[in-house]
């Protein structure tokens, strides 16, 4: 469950401690969503965002549906306290995209629960769609399945690299898949060599990245160094 994300859109800041305790005893982490309709909050692989509605923050059932068509999670649970929300306002918010409604003063447990279950559904279909990247721009294509990588030469028209080593190409989607955010030589090193990473020395991952820069052509100036702490492709 380590690739999901949790999000809470809540003024309630007594349900955003007593969810985020609760998820914390299960492993899991969430963030406070201050802005929800900001599509930039996406920090992993898939979202599970939960939006408090009826307020500022969402106010209307077509409020909802601009926010999931910003954002795009993986599922999103609309809640509300009980008694300020009525049977058809429910439907209405159901029906503009809310995968489920829960009401804020719900036993932790059930909510837990139902995360878990939506976790058990999409776990399969994310990890299908992990293996499968895209630069925003599209012009660079993996497919981990396949270990193929594609570059645009032109639109519409694409050549297929070769000449990638496993390590290269999975730097290379590790950066892709976490586009305009920072990674840093720790995270690589633990992600591409796993209990062995103490002994590889950080200057590889530099020897890998110059490399890939260079295997890359005109695409290779896209992955910048961040000085002190990693390399982030944009």
């Amino acid at each position: 469950m380590n690739d999901f994300c949790f999000y809470i859109a809540t003024l309630d800041q007594t349900i955003l401690a007593h969810w985020r305790d609760a998820f914390r005893k299960e492993g899991w982490e969430a963030a406070d969503l201050i802005a929800p309709d900001d599509p930039c909050a996406s920090k992993c692989n898939a979202e599970l965002d939960l939006i408090e509605v009826g307020n500022q923050l969402c106010k209307t059932p077509d409020d909802l549906r601009e926010i999931i068509q910003a954002r795009h999670p993986a599922a999103t649970l609309a809640f509300s306290p009980r008694q300020k929300i009525s049977d058809s306002q429910v439907v209405k918010f159901l029906e503009s995209g809310a995968d489920d409604f829960i009401f804020s003063d719900m036993d932790e447990r059930v909510v837990v629960a139902k995360l878990k279950a939506y976790i058990r559904r999409l776990e399969p279909t994310i990890s299908t769609a992990a293996l499968k990247l895209e630069s925003s721009r599209r012009e660079i294509m993996i497919d981990r399945n396949m270990r193929s990588v594609k570059i645009q030469i032109r639109p519409g028209k694409y050549t297929e690299l070769r000449n990638l080593t496993q390590k290269e190409m999975a730097i290379l989607a590790l950066l892709v898949g976490n586009e305009t955010r920072p990674v840093s030589r720790e995270i690589m090193l633990e992600r591409l060599w796993g209990e062995t990473a103490t002994e590889v020395y950080s200057n590889c991952i530099n020897k890998h990245i110059e490399t890939l820069r260079r295997k890359l052509g005109p695409y290779g100036k896209r992955i910048k160094t961040i000085y002190g702490s990693g390399y982030m492709f944009s």
